[in-house]
């Protein structure tokens, strides 16, 4: 129709001329702009909006968080997607557009469907497609996955592969923030499904290792904007929990409550040099002068729990070589541990730094995953950055693992 929207022109459909909103746009979780009164209906559409660096959540106080915070530390409420990257775009390269995909899109679907998703295990392989053919902004976010995915199968082309994963994503943020502040029964696997997209991509380990690190010109909060987006699935999550569980991506959550059940029977301590640097941890913690007369109770209570239950999902993924339930011990920790304990890690607290080094031993336990080698290198780099040289005696066996982890690497690429 000649008064219809400009999204509606572009993909060749017939528009209700409903507004603000029409119906397509509705449908497809896009911008809907009509033309002026006094401008032709010529006019070509409007520019996609520009990458949002941040997204905002309903709220990321989950059901495990610590009643006792009155208010979240800035930016807890916010969902970062990533820090932005450095390619240039060629300028024979035409924009990505939402719901538009030519050739080159369509070997990434490929790459996806036939290779990525098994990676990944359970329903990326048959689920996630199926429900990403009435979801644009989800078809976007599994050509940029793919394309991540190419970039660490072919390094001679990872800026390629890099530029097209970041083009993607950047055309499917707009509509999945849209959908994620009106989560739905019909669209909460779509929105769910995307933000485990973006967690992939938050752990590549060859996109912005800079993130970790703190900078107060940029806002970015370093380790603890890494462990709040962890957070900001959960709550999608626990928003339709219902729906997701009895839904095609069910699997996913069997696979997290399969991890749980096992830490839950983890009880003894395993002895191990993992623990026993924890335990001497928390033995500092209750026996120094220092640090009880420095440290309020709800900032002591924050610690113990981080550290022991740490203890248990080390322990855990220690007891397996499963791959997939090692991937969701490591998923866990950063969704039960207390708002307080953020707070502490934003505000670049020794003592939060020193139990996070020790995460990065959980998430080196998960190296054979492509999207999450080497990834702990970088966590363990930012708090070693951090960390003043007095309190380097508190991680000194996760220094030693690190420092045989990358011999190794070393002797094998001379080998």
């Amino acid at each position: 129709s000649r008064g219809g929207c400009f999204e509606c022109k572009r993909r060749k459909v017939k528009c209700n001329e409903a507004k603000p909103i029409c119906a397509g746009c509705i449908k497809h979780e896009t911008p809907c702009d009509y033309p002026s009164a006094e401008g032709s209906s010529q006019r070509m559409p409007p520019a996609p909006p520009p990458r949002p660096d941040r997204l905002i959540l309903p709220s990321l106080l989950t059901s495990t968080a610590d009643s006792s915070v009155a208010a979240a530390p800035h930016g807890i409420g916010v969902l970062s997607t990533g820090p932005q990257q450095s390619l240039e775009p060629d300028p024979t390269t035409p924009l990505k557009r939402l719901g538009s995909f030519n050739t080159e899109d369509m070997t990434l679907w490929h790459q996806f469907i036939t290779s990525t998703a098994a990676s990944m295990s359970g329903p990326w392989v048959t689920e996630l497609p199926k429900i990403a053919l009435s979801c644009d902004y989800l078809i976007h976010g599994m050509m940029s996955t793919a394309a991540l995915h190419l970039a660490y199968l072919h390094p001679d082309q990872l800026e390629r592969y890099q530029l097209l994963s970041v083009q993607h994503q950047d055309v499917a943020l707009g509509p999945f923030q849209i959908a994620m502040s009106n989560i739905t029964t019909e669209n909460c696997n779509q929105v769910f499904g995307f933000s485990l997209l973006l967690m992939v991509s938050h752990f590549v380990s060859f996109r912005a290792p800079e993130f970790f690190f703190h900078s107060s010109a940029t806002g970015n909060n370093g380790l603890s904007d890494w462990v709040i987006w962890h957070r900001g699935c959960q709550t999608i999550l626990n928003q339709a929990r219902e729906s997701i569980t009895s839904g095609p991506l069910a699997p996913l959550i069997g696979e997290e409550q399969r991890a749980r059940i096992y830490t839950e029977a983890t009880n003894q301590p395993s002895g191990d040099e993992n623990d026993k640097s924890l335990e001497n941890l928390l033995r500092c913690l209750n026996e120094s002068p220092a640090i009880k007369a420095s440290t309020t109770v709800a900032e002591m209570e924050a610690y113990e729990g981080a550290t022991t239950r740490l203890r248990r999902l080390l322990k855990a993924s220690s007891q397996t070589e499963d791959s997939v339930i090692r991937r969701a011990f490591a998923s866990i920790w950063p969704v039960i541990i207390s708002d307080v304990f953020i707070q502490l890690l934003s505000q670049l607290k020794p003592l939060a730094l020193v139990i996070m080094a020790h995460y990065c031993l959980l998430i080196k336990n998960c190296h054979s995953c492509w999207y999450m080698e080497h990834r702990a290198y970088h966590m363990f780099d930012a708090v070693k950055q951090n960390l003043s040289e007095e309190w380097t005696i508190y991680i000194k066996h996760p220094l030693r693992v690190f420092a045989a982890a990358i011999r190794e690497d070393d002797a094998n690429l001379a080998a």
